[in-house]
């Protein structure tokens, strides 16, 4: 058999006499799959008619469609200017926007618009991707009641992550009443990752993900679960199996990124942070914040008694004589077991100066609902204290097993001294001499940076703030 092979670029010579059909080849190549080609084609047609709004904005399509997001959006704003207000155009330069991660770009479009469902749904959906959530219950609570799964689904999103758990939960049962899904687990999911219960997220995320593990923004709410349970690996993993399919996911590019720099990947991490940036421009993390809100404010006091030697050990006792460095955790704790090495090289090195204290709280994980996947990994297994005599005996184990060589003292199980500290499930503080904050940081493998630790220790011998 033979056949006649004719270049690609050929033929659309023998079309460029005639534009109209150019245009006519160039959208068969665009209905038939062939986005390469069609592109080729649009872009052969507009040397001859460049104001040609649906050759342009068909050229859009073609781009989106191959990924190419920037092209399509210069490609919908030539459009757009030719013929200003046009809605299908506006939407799909507000879609192009959306899917190169310019969500703010893609918000302001769609606010343009003339308000329709499918506007008020893309937008909610990019004011949620933005954390905006009482955006998205402004927009969707007129529709809560039409039965939409959509709108069920996004506004019990932004209902839980706001906090307001009656309300979500109403939304989240709608959705429950239609059969057990991936979206109905991923809330309930939610639901518990919002109120702190990071182990039990974990189990109710990963029974969505056996149902669908491409569900948008489920493996990274999974990830952060297992970020803050101490299983950076296993965040990283899902952070970026959360990539492959939403590159334009600000949590998973945010923590991928943040996981990468604190491992000193710094050009592997750039492009996440940046992409990150790009997403929520003006985002500051909570983790920031509440180091800002710490520093210079007065350390609670408490009066403790000592593991080991029951003698009791007051703040108080500190003020005005010399800093002093709280360290926070439980041996169940894999963020602390983690810290552990450099708090105690720490202590070899200003200990002398600087009284270092373990105050031993509440355990991080306990039970099979409270399991850590790294602690699983690792074989650790501890049961919570039911005595005051219990928790000294697990602080002793702790500190030999970790072999940190200053002394640990026992919060009541009343959890005071940990509540008053928001301490749990780890974190190092360090007081001045004037009993004021100088240094208060979680022990994730992000928030803490032993270095900054030192800063403060030097600054707290200084007397410098």
């Amino acid at each position: 058999m033979t056949g006649i092979l004719i270049n690609f670029s050929a033929l659309l010579l023998l079309f460029a006499a005639d534009p109209a059909e150019l245009f006519q080849h160039a959208y068969q190549l665009q209905q038939a799959g062939d986005y390469t080609h069609a592109a080729e084609a649009y872009r052969e047609f507009l040397k001859a008619k460049p104001d040609e709004v649906a050759a342009l904005s068909n050229l859009g399509v073609v781009l989106v469609k191959l990924g190419r997001y920037d092209e399509a959006i210069a490609e919908y704003e030539a459009a757009e200017k030719i013929l200003p207000n046009e809605p299908r155009i506006g939407l799909n330069l507000a879609l192009a926007y959306s899917k190169s991660g310019r969500l703010t770009e893609a918000a302001a479009k769609l606010e343009s618009l003339p308000r329709d469902n499918q506007v008020i749904l893309l937008l909610a959906d990019t004011r949620l991707r933005m954390g905006e959530n009482q955006r998205v219950i402004d927009l969707l609570t007129p529709l809560a009641d039409n039965g939409d799964l959509a709108v069920s689904y996004m506004l019990g999103m932004a209902l839980l992550r706001e906090k307001r758990t009656a309300e979500g939960q109403k939304l989240l049962d709608r959705i429950l009443s239609k059969g057990d899904s991936a979206e109905a687990r991923f809330l309930l999911g939610v639901g518990m990752f919002e109120s702190g219960d990071y182990p039990a997220a974990i189990q109710k995320l990963k029974s969505a993900i056996d149902l669908n593990p491409n569900l948008p923004e489920l493996q990274s709410y999974y990830g952060q679960a297992l970020l803050l349970t101490g299983d950076a690996d296993g965040a990283s993993e899902a952070f970026r199996k959360e990539l492959a399919n939403n590159p334009t996911d600000y949590r998973a590019n945010l923590g991928l990124g943040q996981i990468l720099e604190a491992r000193h990947h710094v050009a592997e991490s750039r492009p996440f942070l940046e992409r990150a940036k790009l997403i929520r421009p003006l985002a500051t993390e909570p983790r920031e914040q509440a180091r800002n809100a710490a520093a210079l404010r007065p350390a609670p006091d408490f009066a403790l008694p000592e593991a080991g030697s029951r003698k009791i050990v007051a703040l108080r006792n500190y003020k005005g004589k010399t800093p002093v460095v709280l360290v926070f955790g439980s041996y169940s704790c894999p963020n602390f077991r983690a810290a552990s090495g450099a708090l105690e090289a720490l202590y070899t090195k200003y200990g002398r100066r600087i009284p270092f204290l373990l105050v031993y709280i509440r355990e991080a994980h306990t039970g099979e609902s409270w399991e850590s996947t790294r602690n699983e990994r690792e074989g650790v297994k501890i049961e919570e204290a039911a005595t005051l005599a219990e928790k000294e005996g697990h602080a002793t184990m702790c500190s030999r097993k970790l072999h940190l060589r200053f002394p640990a003292v026992v919060d009541g199980m009343d959890g005071a001294v940990e509540k008053a500290y928001a301490a749990w499930p780890s974190r190092a503080v360090v007081v001045g001499i004037d009993g004021k904050m100088l240094y208060n940081s979680g022990l994730t493998e992000l928030d803490f940076h032993p270095e900054e630790m030192e800063a403060a220790l030097k600054r707290s011998l200084d007397g410098n703030r």
